[in-house]
């Protein structure tokens, strides 16, 4: 899910009770709703008319009701600027690290009971305390600017240990869930991990020793947490990194935009790409360089939540938090124009989901309020012909999240985040699929056919034949006969596609890997790696940087049920341009990095 705001810098998230609040250098509170995927409270921080906000040090402290968030009260004000915050567990006292110094705050009082000094390298250098981190036992973690990891007895108000255990600043830590490990980083990437040991001879003497160390990311690491005995790490470079030790293992997932962020209009070999301001369509011509046709921008500035374009090209949409823009796609004088069509509705019909019709005469709409909206494009005026409300009438009991549509709009799927699965036929609620607990990460009705093929983020298929209102028999069969090596993947399918000249042919894509199906061939227990599929069997020379397509149908290569190609690192799309052409999308690693600030490209340890 993705959330836009308007409300400036987010410097931190929190959790309470499904609810999702930030908070900011604009010193607001702010808490989202998750279903409109906007923000919901806007809290500010004030102290009185002219003051706001930790940057004068002040301590505001709030109850959490149902629909607010109530003042509670203010703790005494310290010179300087308040970088982190933390509670001890039994949410009596408040530890806040500042310049120079930590702060023990007795919260029933308002008053500070002890003060921390870090001390400093450098007279004239200030020392920042940016993370902090407290036990049970009321041991203080502190991190700081000079890259030192700090003990302290938070009963006492005295220094425990000091390790100088990073070159530069340390921005974030956090605790295993055990307490016994901290993991530390900061503008020196390295992530650093301390553990805590017991004495020889002694159960209650303890000692924080350093453990071991992980080289994940090149940039600053701005933020650590641990579930179980995986740690997720994430900075500025955008990677949320996913390791564990031991075993050793470490998974990478890429900043990019959820799909679908990618949309053909095959007849005419448009693609459409949207950026998180603009949405650009190209002119695909084989052996030949593409050409842009329109680069929109929203006129309010605000973020695209959900952009496509229609398979014979004419049509072209794009929401943002305000509203819902229809336009018609013309080629005038050889010239790209776009023309605004007024959609003849009362409802507000801002979108995430946005799916066209393969006859082009169909667009359906998924609202954040959670109605799905079928608009006829094949009238003079576009119109509103059918609303489904699936939370009203109780089918629905999570956000909406993936819209299929089949070739004529007659079969409308749609599902939830908790997988429920429901189907409209010719405007009127046909079924719902089983359930499972996994979440959907893929759907799709196959053209010419009338099956919906759904994968979910453990990587089983399931293919319902929506006539016959039961899983085919493929997939049936198929559920015993996964490979060991597909089961085992770490990245979610985002893309399902399917040969125009064979029917049979399952071509699924998540971001390094094409996994190709053949359902006529025979299904065997397979515990070996996957068969590959060479590039060059596949696909043909790339057309645009991060496009690739090319001529013949893969049909002829398949000689077994499955069969993978491992070329891309971050592939958003994969899908069929016309019966003999396939069309990737990928997003270079090394684009990703020149994106980045030149003050952050230094690496550290590395030559």
């Amino acid at each position: 899910m993705t959330i836009f705001g308007t409300f400036g810098t987010i410097e931190g998230l929190a959790w309470y009770n499904k609810r999702l609040f930030s908070v900011g250098l604009q010193g607001s509170v702010i808490e989202y709703d998750l279903r409109k995927h906007e923000p919901k409270i806007l809290h500010t921080l004030d102290t009185s008319a002219s003051k706001a906000g930790t940057d004068d040090g002040y301590i505001n402290i709030f109850d959490i009701y149902e629909d607010e968030l109530v003042y509670n009260k203010l703790m005494d004000k310290q010179e300087g600027r308040i970088s982190c915050i933390s509670w001890d567990s039994s949410g009596d006292y408040l530890i806040t690290g500042s310049v120079d110094t930590i702060r023990v705050w007795k919260v029933s009082t308002g008053h500070a009971i002890h003060r921390l000094l870090t001390g400093r390298d450098m007279k004239m250098k200030e020392t920042v305390v940016w993370a902090l981190a407290v036990t049970d036992d009321f041991t203080i973690i502190s991190g700081d600017s000079r890259g030192k990891l700090c003990f302290w007895d938070g009963n006492n108000g005295v220094s425990i240990a000091t390790y100088h255990s990073h070159k530069a600043g340390i921005l974030s830590l956090c605790l295993a869930e055990d307490q016994n490990i901290v993991y530390c980083a900061g503008v020196d990437p390295l992530i650093a991990s301390y553990e805590r040991v017991k004495m020889r001879g002694s159960e209650e003497l303890v000692k924080w020793v350093k453990s071991t160390q992980r080289v994940i990311h090149d940039h600053d690491v701005k933020c650590l947490v641990t579930c179980g005995n995986v740690l997720y790490s994430g900075g500025v470079d955008g990677y949320l990194a996913q390791s564990s030790y031991p075993p050793k293992i470490l998974i990478k997932y890429p900043p990019l935009l959820q799909s679908p962020c990618v949309a053909l209009a095959p007849k005419v070999k448009y693609l459409l790409l949207r950026y998180p301001n603009s949405v650009t369509v190209w002119k695909l011509n084989i052996g030949k360089n593409p050409i842009k046709l329109i680069e929109w921008r929203p006129p309010t500035g605000l973020r695209v939540k959900s952009a496509s374009i229609s398979a014979n090209g004419q049509w072209f949409v794009c929401s943002t938090a305000d509203r819902l823009r229809l336009y018609s796609l013309k080629i005038v004088d050889h010239k790209p124009k776009l023309i605004k069509v007024k959609i003849r509705s009362k409802k507000c019909l801002v979108s995430h989901c946005t799916v066209f019709s393969t006859d082009s005469k169909s667009l359906v709409i998924g609202t954040l309020e959670g109605k799905i909206c079928v608009i006829d494009l094949d009238s003079p005026t576009a119109t509103v012909k059918q609303i489904f409300r699936p939370h009203k009438e109780n089918y629905f009991n999570d956000n909406l999240k993936h819209i299929a549509v089949s070739e004529k709009a007659d079969y409308i799927a749609a599902s939830d985040l908790s997988s429920t699965v429901v189907v409209w036929h010719n405007g009127k609620y046909y079924c719902t699929l089983p359930v499972r607990k996994c979440p959907i990460t893929s759907m799709a009705i196959q053209p010419g056919t009338d099956y919906l093929v759904l994968v979910y983020s453990d990587h089983q298929i399931f293919e319902y034949s929506l006539g016959s209102m039961k899983y085919t028999e493929f997939s049936r069969q198929l559920q015993n006969y996964y490979p060991n090596e597909w089961l085992l993947r770490n990245f979610a399918v985002h893309s399902i596609a399917f040969d125009s000249k064979n029917p049979d042919l399952l071509i699924l894509s998540d971001d390094s890997a094409i996994l190709v199906i053949n359902k006529q061939e025979e299904l065997t227990i397979n515990e070996r790696k996957i068969p590959r599929l060479e590039a060059s069997n596949f696909l043909g020379s790339p057309i645009t940087e991060g496009s690739d397509s090319g001529a013949g149908s893969p049909t002829s290569q398949i000689k077994s049920a499955f069969h993978i190609m491992k070329r891309y690192k971050h592939l958003v799309y994969f899908g069929a341009l016309s019966d003999d052409e396939m069309v990737a999308v990928e997003v270079s690693p090394a684009s990703l990095k020149e994106k980045l600030p030149p003050s952050f490209r230094k690496v550290f340890g590395r030559k």
